[in-house]
């Protein structure tokens, strides 16, 4: 295990070299020592998986060359599937491109994570990899138990860590998205792969401040790529993003026009008083008022399937007082009139 992990390390290293981070300019979100040879005292093949979350995605040409130039050719047969593969020369090495985000990428490391800390499952993988199970039967077949593990191991612990990063700055900033949900009922009901915040457009200067002191880095999306934020630099719509990283650490910033009211950023016309668009956890974490984030929810503006949100929306629906369920019902007529949970609004 120990010289698979300097092995990973190393070509690691010299991939990033090649592709380079997004924070300095390359194409590389993320990277990771995915597949059995990544978990300890797992039955494994010595080829050694390695997970990278790219922007763009799928891999354009140039990518593709230096990758080839490093001894690596593509795999055929996942033309179609949400990662692209590339095998060594050598066979000690496969390659897994992945969308930053994706859930694929999302369960790759998840189920790792959670083979590493429990034993039972690793004897038991071990034994059905032997016996040579059917690998995507085996990983897919994983997924529950790892999702249960993340829950009960993690908690809130993700959402506590952003809000100790931003306890010092001076403007309104609220957790947003999945975790603003389970906040508001009280309770992590699902696997969330990075932590949303909502703040003021005003503030984006004094969070590249603050956060630059705090040694994070950040790339603002725009038109499917990202691009680096340069300091002092004031990000205007349609730019509404920006995502943060320390490592392996990530916070995904999401500017908000709250200029004496919120306004909901693909229709301006809908609005919601500053008094009534945040709520507060007993330990006082700000988190976005449950309505507002469904409101985002109701409209799937990505190519990945987004079945988490109906699943979001079923379990918040019981806990919406009739004031919050009438305004979202009004936001949805007014944006999406013929939206099917306008119906479950009523």
């Amino acid at each position: 295990m120990q010289h698979w992990k300097k092995q990973y390390e190393s070509e690691r290293d010299r991939l990033v070299h090649v592709l380079g981070n997004v924070v300095d300019g390359g194409i590389v979100e993320a990277i990771q020592h995915v597949g059995g040879t990544s978990v300890p005292d797992l039955y494994s093949s010595p080829c050694i998986d390695i997970g990278l979350a790219v922007w763009p995605f799928p891999l354009e040409p140039n990518p593709g060359s230096k990758l080839e130039a490093l001894g690596y050719q593509i795999v055929s047969g996942y033309e179609e599937s949400p990662e692209q593969r590339f095998r060594h020369a050598s066979d000690a090495f496969q390659l897994c491109f992945m969308e930053p985000g994706s859930e694929r990428w999302s369960d790759l490391v998840l189920t790792r994570d959670y083979l590493r800390h429990d034993q039972e499952a690793r004897e038991k993988v071990s034994l059905q990899k032997k016996n040579a199970v059917d690998k995507f039967g085996l990983f897919k077949n994983l997924l529950p138990a790892a999702h249960k593990w993340w829950i009960d191991y993690h908690q809130f612990s993700p959402v506590e860590a952003v809000a100790n990063e931003l306890k010092d700055v001076s403007f309104l900033w609220y957790i947003s998205s999945g975790w603003a949900l389970d906040l508001f009922v009280g309770q992590v009901n699902r696997v969330h792969h990075d932590v949303d915040v909502a703040l003021p457009r005003l503030g984006q200067m004094e969070l590249q401040t603050y956060l630059t002191e705090r040694g994070w880095k950040f790339v603002t999306p725009f038109e499917k790529r990202l691009e680096i934020w340069p300091p002092h630099m004031q990000l205007e719509l349609p730019r509404h993003q920006v995502h943060a990283q320390r490592g392996e650490e990530f916070i995904d910033f999401l500017l908000t026009d709250m200029d004496g009211v919120w306004k909901y950023r693909r229709e301006p016309s809908v609005i919601r008083s500053l008094e009534k668009i945040g709520l507060k956890t007993e330990r006082g974490i700000p988190y976005l008022a449950p309505e507002l984030v469904l409101l985002f929810k109701s409209k799937n503006t990505s190519n990945q399937e987004r079945a988490k949100d109906e699943a979001d929306f079923e379990r918040t629906l019981p806990h919406l007082d009739s004031e919050r369920r009438a305004w979202l019902r009004w936001a949805l007529i007014a944006v999406s009139p013929n939206h099917p949970w306008i119906q479950r609004l009523v």
